[in-house]
């Protein structure tokens, strides 16, 4: 059997709320507002909820099998074929993740930073970091998540700084237009609270099991928090008719930032930026090649990393996505998410309390 290398809690904690955060953080604001104006807000809410009681059906199903991961339990309770089938899943689910991040990233750092750079050059060169880090599995993905989260400390404060030019008065009256459009606006939070179903994996790997909701549940928070922070910021310093003409609100906001040193704060800023913006490809191209092993029946999963590396660089190379591209997959995310790290722990939650509830029967 693989020698388990063991997770704090600290580390899967930062480790789900930096990879929520990551790339859904830029245009958020935008999202919400274009659904429910200055009202958007409030969705955040409704998102942290139900992340947390897919969370705590998520925490309940692992508990059937806490020495291995989701594909363990499912070969345990539907056999090996359903195994290979869900590994499969996996797999194309956590590599349109990982390409989904390279392709924002990639697409933001051309446009602020590198114009004249190809993107698969940009791809090549976050490719080889990410290899060396995955590599060592969800021990060495916490520490690095651990290591973001230090360094990242400051960039709250420089949002603060902002509200210099707030117009406090573009957050009212609340719920100008009732509830209904705050409530359409809620199945747009389901593409930023992505993360929770690394559990899925990570949970074998926790020191201290039975604290994992209590983790889970204070990454859900931390994300939210974030979430509403920047949110409001960018309500109360764009207008409400403004904010939605712009792509990433989150970084054209960098521009009312004024320093001797520097003239464009902006342009550090992105570039320190990509640190968050790896805790979502990183730990998705590990689990990408944990899956690809499983699918294969090898152990090797270092060799696996290093095709699916190759793989996406070739894929950037041959095809050149744009912001549209972009959108589309983020929307497609958004429905194929909700199915995996939502509904999916409270179906399996269901399945498997029948599947016990039979078997007491039968042995009574």
């Amino acid at each position: 059997m693989k020698t388990i290398r063991q997770v704090s809690m600290l580390q899967f904690t930062l480790m789900v709320s930096a990879f929520q955060i990551s790339v859904a953080f830029l245009s958020l604001p935008r999202e919400l507002a274009r659904q429910a104006g200055t009202d958007g807000w409030i969705a955040i809410f409704f998102g942290w909820g139900m992340a947390t009681l897919a969370s705590a059906a998520l925490v309940k199903v692992m508990k059937n099998s806490p020495n291995g991961s989701i594909l363990e339990l499912i070969q345990r309770y539907m056999g090996v074929w359903a195994s290979k089938l869900a590994a499969f899943i996996f797999m194309a689910y956590y590599l349109l993740l990982a390409y989904d991040g390279f392709m924002i990233a990639s697409l933001v750092i051309k446009l602020w930073l590198l114009p004249s750079t190809y993107i698969y050059v940009l791809v090549l060169l976050l490719l080889i970091p990410t290899f060396q880090i995955a590599q060592h599995g969800f021990q060495a993905i916490g520490r690095y998540s651990e290591i973001v989260a230090l360094i990242s400390i400051w960039i709250p404060f420089v949002y603060l700084s902002t509200l210099r030019h707030a117009r406090w008065l573009y957050l009212l009256p609340v719920l100008k237009e009732g509830w209904l459009p705050v409530l359409s606006t809620v199945k747009i939070m389901f593409y930023p609270m992505l993360g929770i179903g690394l559990a899925f994996f990570i949970y074998p790997h926790l020191v201290k099991k039975e604290k994992a909701l209590t983790a889970m549940v204070i990454s859900n928070t931390i994300t939210c928090l974030v979430y509403l922070g920047i949110t409001l910021v960018c309500y109360v310093y764009f207008s409400p008719d403004e904010i939605s003409e712009f792509n990433e609100p989150v970084i054209s906001i960098m521009k009312s930032i004024e320093l001797r040193f520097i003239e464009r704060i902006e342009v550090p800023f992105i570039a320190f930026y990509l640190f968050v913006f790896s805790c979502i490809w990183i730990p998705s191209m590990h689990l990408v090649s944990m899956n690809s092993a499983w699918l294969l029946g090898k152990d090797k999963e270092r060799g696996h990393l290093a095709v699916w590396c190759f793989a996406v660089a070739v894929s950037f190379f041959i095809y050149r996505p744009s912001f549209i591209d972009a959108a589309r997959v983020n929307n497609f995310l958004n429905l194929t998410g909700f199915v995996m790290e939502f509904a999916l722990p409270v179906c399996l939650l269901l399945y498997v309390a029948i599947i016990n509830k039979v078997r007491r029967g039968r042995r009574s």
